[in-house]
């Protein structure tokens, strides 16, 4: 293992570690925010696991950092937490985020592992993603046996195996569509549930900022994720699927910021990038031109909201800049 250390990191290991340590952080400080609010004793327990892996985890990325004579991204700390904010979110909401995160940051974290060389870092994001996972599994327990989990319509299912006899199966523009297959049924739920949660995000952001132009973007962030929310319940309903149920009592009517503009901005920016990946796998396990068209549309929107974040981010100081390949010539001092 030590042998290892002596490999030089290739970009996508850097690219992994910074990427890792600037999400370990926001997630701590939401923790530390959410742990001073939350009332529930077994959600707490649920927080409390998050924040002592993530701290786990940003300790052994400071150790990366070091060993490789990397500066150590400023990310985010308790100056972008107001602890003593007043309760933004309900506890309901607290468990949904985490079981969100979890699924975000697992995807991630694999997208990473695809692209590791070295041993000792294949070791360590192996371990993010069994982390994940298992925080992915605490959490859907507890929503389980809370009443609260947001579930996946159930639907009746052809009993004999069937096999595809036209190409309107695929492209049907003028007549009668055929049924969502269960797979598409499956990503138009995941996207609904995702949505839900970045509205409660952008709606709770939105009325504790003090910014006109950050509470014009966050409200921008809510109205994105409603009309998504509206469309692709309708594509179900249209069809007589059962529709996921969600509590729209997730935000409290406080006025106070429990984070930074920055930590605010950044993780709105992050739903969107979040959004456009969702997207993109939806797209590509979908059989229907008319699923398709909806979500390029969706795509274009999410990419145009995460540019007005990044507009924001450069235009207040606030986006720091990921690693970047040295340019020769810049460095003559001639």
């Amino acid at each position: 293992m030590s042998d290892m250390k002596k490999i030089p990191l290739i970009a996508s290991e850097i690219t992994g570690l910074w990427k890792s340590y600037m999400m370990s952080t926001m997630v701590v400080c939401v923790m530390k925010y959410f742990l001073n609010h939350v009332e529930s004793k077994e959600i707490r327990g649920n927080l409390q696991h998050v924040s002592d892996i993530s701290n786990q985890h940003i300790q052994e990325l400071i150790n990366f950092f070091n060993e490789e004579e990397l500066p150590i991204p400023d990310g985010f700390s308790d100056s972008d937490i107001n602890i003593n904010a007043p309760r933004l979110f309900t506890d309901a909401f607290y468990l949904q985020y985490v079981g969100f995160m979890a699924r975000f940051t697992m995807h991630n974290y694999t997208l990473v592992l695809n692209h590791i060389a070295r041993s000792d870092l294949r070791v360590f994001f192996s371990k993010c993603i069994n982390d994940n996972v298992e925080l992915f599994n605490n959490s859907a327990d507890l929503r389980l046996s809370m009443g609260i989990f947001i579930r996946a319509p159930r639907v009746e299912v052809a009993k004999e195996v069937q096999y595809v006899k036209s190409k309107s199966f695929i492209f049907d523009w003028f007549g009668e569509k055929r049924p969502l297959l269960t797979v598409e049924i499956t990503h138009i739920f995941a996207l609904i549930f995702s949505n839900i949660v970045g509205r409660a995000i952008t709606t709770g952001f939105g009325q504790v900022s003090k910014s006109k132009t950050n509470t014009d973007f966050f409200f921008e962030g809510k109205t994105i994720a409603s009309k998504q929310i509206n469309e692709l319940t309708s594509l179900l309903t249209d069809e007589g699927i059962p529709i996921p149920s969600a509590s729209d009592s997730y935000v409290t009517d406080s006025t106070i910021a429990p984070f930074s503009e920055k930590l605010m901005i950044m993780h709105s920016s992050g739903l969107a990038a979040s959004g456009i990946s969702s997207l993109g796998i939806a797209m590509a396990d979908t059989a229907r031109s008319d699923l398709e068209t909806k979500y390029l549309k969706y795509i274009a929107a999410d990419m145009k909201y995460a540019k007005y974040s990044t507009d924001i981010l450069i235009a207040n100081g606030w986006l720091e800049q990921p690693p970047q390949a040295i340019k020769h010539e810049n460095l003559v001092r001639i």
